[in-house]
């Protein structure tokens, strides 16, 4: 180890999991120790096993020689911080934002509130400037009924060079609460904002997301947005997770990535025409008629559909395959989960192949399909319709659902191992 170059070492040292992990380093190596001073990030984990013992109304540990009890984690998270000279990423939170104890008291402790303004300006005034890269994870317990107020104190201390923010004073909970004027703080202090992560915030009904240099959004893990803009003219990635959207606009040209899931239908879509697509992730009940009617280019090379839950009386309204060819005529990769392939297989057979289809998908190699087995023969044309489409594909794996009877699965199997005998075959279970 000794041996090794020390800006690897310092590499390496700036990548574990945890400081604990570092301060081991530092005890077992004279060469490691003086390198520690010298890590570009800083990762403190609490453990869940710590916050117990944190609670325990007596010492940790006794020995006939000393009683031993646990250091705040605060206190921990302060020692640690300022031995590094040129932190740029800082990671604080914990191993389980979920353990939860039984303690009305909890609720008025603050020991263990990460993104409390009196901590948090312990430290961060002095080594915010030099700071790329920040996320702060809260205690359920003491964080569920505490709104955020860290954000003012962030921009100022990074001076507005905190480009990359990470989930700041955001993954916290999945009850963490934010009044509806936590995005207009976040479009206020960090105007240069490259990547925003939002996950389990809740409390936020309709607002907009005004961020002219953001690269990559994620809102995920929560009920709402119930409205949501977003105005990033140099977003390349999105990824929503939200229950029940009744408004969704969207203005971010160069979109590369947009990954949609919710439980229910979008009622109201207004999207720019994203010329750059190239990855569409649709996990909904219901790819409607609005919903096919967007601009999203055709530029898409890889596709997934999928429901959150299989239902055969919940259909997407996505017509025919043929339109499905028209809207994304240039796929390379599709995936297809039961609900859409039912529904494709419905359509295939009340209207049969269309005659008038002059081109499938002429550039598609990989294709993962759920198959809906309840006629062999009807789900054997069907699915060779569907293979036809290209005259390229070589990645095809089909998955049944494994309660189909072993006659229909051995029959099908051979029915398709005859024409398609490199097709990969799996069995798995949707609800």
């Amino acid at each position: 180890m000794d041996e090794l170059p020390q800006l690897i070492l310092i590499e390496i040292l700036s990548r574990l999991h945890d400081a604990a992990d570092l301060s081991r380093c530092r005890v077992a190596s004279k060469t490691l120790n003086h390198l520690s001073g010298d890590v570009h990030a800083l990762t403190i984990i609490c453990s869940s096993d710590r916050v117990l013992k944190t609670r325990s109304p007596g010492p940790y540990r006794i020995t006939p020689f000393r009683a031993y009890w646990m250091t705040p984690f605060k206190s921990i998270v302060s020692s640690l911080i300022f031995r590094p000279k040129r932190l740029r990423s800082i990671s604080i939170g914990f191993e389980n934002t979920h353990v939860r104890i039984n303690d009305d008291r909890e609720v008025e402790a603050d020991d263990l509130w990460l993104t409390s303004v009196d901590f948090v300006s312990e430290w961060l005034p002095i080594i915010g400037s030099g700071l790329s890269s920040l996320s702060i994870s809260d205690f359920w317990n003491q964080s569920c009924r505490r709104e955020s107020r860290v954000l003012r104190l962030i921009s100022n201390s990074s001076e507005g060079r905190l480009l990359n923010t990470d989930e700041v004073g955001s993954k916290s909970s999945r009850t963490r609460r934010h009044d509806d004027e936590y995005l207009k703080k976040v479009n206020e202090c960090f105007p240069s904002l490259r990547v925003l992560k939002l996950i389990r915030v809740e409390g936020i009904a309709e607002h907009t997301i005004h961020l002219l240099q953001l690269r990559i959004c994620h809102w995920t893990g929560s009920n709402v947005p119930m409205s949501l803009t977003v105005h990033a003219p140099n977003l390349i990635e999105l990824k929503l997770q939200c229950v029940q959207p009744i408004s969704l606009v969207i203005k971010s040209p160069l979109l590369s990535v947009f990954d949609l899931s919710t439980e229910k239908s979008v009622h109201f879509i207004d999207i720019e025409e994203f010329c750059n697509l190239k990855t569409l992730k649709i996990h909904t009940h219901g790819f409607n008629d609005p919903m096919m009617m967007i601009p999203w280019g055709k530029a898409v090379e890889s596709l997934v559909l999928d429901a959150p839950k299989w239902d055969e009386t919940d259909l997407w309204e996505l017509g025919s395959i043929e339109r499905l060819i028209f809207t994304f005529p240039y796929l390379k990769s599709v995936v297809l989960g039961p609900t859409v392939c039912y529904e494709l297989q419905c359509c295939f057979e009340a209207g049969g192949p269309s005659l008038c289809l002059t081109h499938g998908w002429d550039n598609l190699k990989k294709l993962w399909i759920q198959l809906v087995i309840e006629n062999v023969g009807l789900t054997y044309s069907f699915f060779c319709f569907v293979l036809n489409l290209s005259p390229v594909v070589s990645d095809v794996e089909a998955v049944v659902h494994w309660k189909v009877a072993d006659n229909f699965q051995h029959s099908f199997k051979a029915k398709c191992a005859k024409d398609y005998p490199r097709i990969k075959w799996s069995w798995s279970e949707w609800a």
